[in-house]
């Protein structure tokens, strides 16, 4: 917002590098009707040479919507940067063109799509963490008259400087003083001694937010983003926000409204497209890189613990043990959302109002829980979801383990064992009927409590192995420091 960039502009103005610098051929265009946010300036570096700056994304509901158009079709901004380089560049005047997310991306596009002669004039152009042009809307072979020239600066957790990449020879990571994808804002971007920052590899995190996004684009036509845009900002619009902070601010009404605009837009299927690793971001990714889930993974021992303890229970308690789990981690995401519900009230003064939509959504989870308690049949189909869910992904996680192994030992085929067994019952109790729950529990029981006494028995075998080894390299290090004192001596 201007009021927090004005110590930065203040700061810039009082410099002696910047503050005398002249600024001219500033042009602004801003329009609903045609959803354009488009701004540009120069600045004169000396008589010879020019720097142009291309306004990125700013708070208006239409800028953000403008950068979602760019997926489906060419927008006014992007026709705007041509034509304001064709109006700006002179034959006897060398220009740097830069912007920032939007920016960049309108500076290469203009760049792309301006003659021969005016690009001979650009000397260099700086992309900061702005997407790159939509092949099913722009020619991107016209990349290639560009790309000598192209410098593109990402912050290490990248997101929409990834979007619709090219492969440019000068790529940039640098460091930020933010987390997450708030280290897309270049003002959090750290310097030393004068330079950037800069690492050798992007977040993991992102890029594997990346990889899933790139997939979503693909699997999604021009026609479906189109539609899926429209009925997200027609919400947005029809309730008078004009700005992405006031979009953000939906009641329990404006809920409503933005599910049935999608669904009258008829973009279920492309939503449906988009993997819960876009929708929640990088928080599965924590779940998995997390120290507890890096401990359990790595300890075979407490595995097989788990694994035992659960799997007797199972066999011992058939009767109940099915309905007690399922009610168990029911439960404890009915208990987290109440905690979190609280915590969130708590923060905002306890305003009912403001934060009624959270309200809304605990309630609802709990009538939910409620209901599944009351009725058998309904507490079965969730369960049975949730099981055969974890239940498949177990079995996935040992066939790869057993894909991924190179020696044909205890290890490699307890994996084979594990992804049939656990595939099959995961299969099953997702299409078995509910009458089948004791048995299943009892086989289940079974299958976990041998597999986790297996795992038990394999840490102590592999535990043994390492003390016998660590217990022979010490013997050898002592015979070799006695050999050198006799030799001494």
């Amino acid at each position: 917002s201007p009021s927090e960039n004005d110590p930065f502009i203040s700061a810039i103005m009082n410099s002696k590098r910047f503050g005398n610098l002249m600024v001219s051929d500033y042009v602004e265009v801003f329009s609903r009707d045609t959803a354009t946010q488009f701004a540009a300036l120069t600045f004169h570096l000396n008589d010879d040479v020019y720097f142009v700056s291309f306004r990125g994304t700013d708070n208006s509901l239409v800028g953000w919507k403008e950068d979602f158009i760019m997926s489906y079709k060419k927008t006014e901004g992007q026709l705007k940067s041509v034509e304001y380089l064709n109006d700006i560049i002179r034959d006897d005047r060398r220009y740097i063109l830069a912007g920032h997310s939007k920016g960049g991306n309108l500076a290469m596009y203009g760049a792309c799509y301006i003659s021969d002669d005016k690009l001979s004039r650009i000397i260099h152009i700086y992309n900061n963490d702005g997407p790159g042009l939509c092949p099913e809307v722009s020619d991107v072979s016209l990349i290639d008259r560009i790309r000598d020239l192209v410098t593109v600066i990402h912050p290490r957790y990248c997101i929409f400087g990834k979007i619709f990449a090219h492969d440019f020879k000068d790529v940039r990571i640098v460091t930020s003083s933010a987390k997450g994808i708030m280290e897309h804002d270049c003002i959090t971007w750290e310097v030393e001694h004068g330079k950037l920052s800069t690492v050798d590899h992007f977040d993991p995190n992102s890029e594997w937010i990346n990889e899933i996004a790139e997939k979503w684009l693909r699997d999604v036509s021009p026609d479906e983003r189109e539609k899926l845009v429209n009925g997200v900002f027609s919400t947005a619009e029809a309730r008078g926000a004009q700005t992405y902070t006031e979009a953000m601010q939906l009641d329990v009404d404006g809920v409503e409204d933005l599910i049935v605009n999608v669904v009258e837009s008829d973009s279920l299927k492309t939503v449906a497209k988009i993997p819960e690793k876009v929708l929640f971001g990088d928080m599965i990714a924590r779940l998995r890189t997390g120290k507890l889930a890096k401990f359990i993974d790595a300890n075979q021992l407490i595995e097989g613990i788990v694994f035992t303890v659960i799997g007797l229970l199972m066999t011992i308690f058939t009767d109940n043990a099915f309905r007690v789990i399922i009610t168990v981690l029911l439960g404890a995401v009915v208990v987290f959302q109440l905690v979190y519900t609280i915590k969130k009230l708590r923060e905002d003064h306890w305003n009912f109002v403001r934060e009624k939509t959270r309200v809304y959504i605990f309630l609802t989870v709990a009538t939910l829980f409620a209901v599944i308690l009351v009725k058998n049949e309904a507490l079965f189909i969730v369960g049975s979801g949730i099981c055969g869910g974890w239940l498949l992904a177990v079995a996935y996680r040992s066939f790869l383990a057993f894909k991924q192994s190179e020696v044909r030992d205890f290890a490699f085929w307890k994996n084979f064992v594990k992804s049939i067994l656990y595939s099959g019952c995961g299969i099953f109790i997702i299409l078995a009927p509910s009458d089948t729950a004791q048995w299943f529990m009892l086989v289940l029981g079974g299958v976990m409590a041998i597999d986790g006494l297996s795992a038990i028995i394999f840490s102590f075998i592999e535990a043994n192995e390492k003390y016998s080894r660590k217990y022979h390299h010490l013997k050898d290090k002592v015979r070799h420091k006695n050999s050198n004192h006799k030799k001494e001596g």
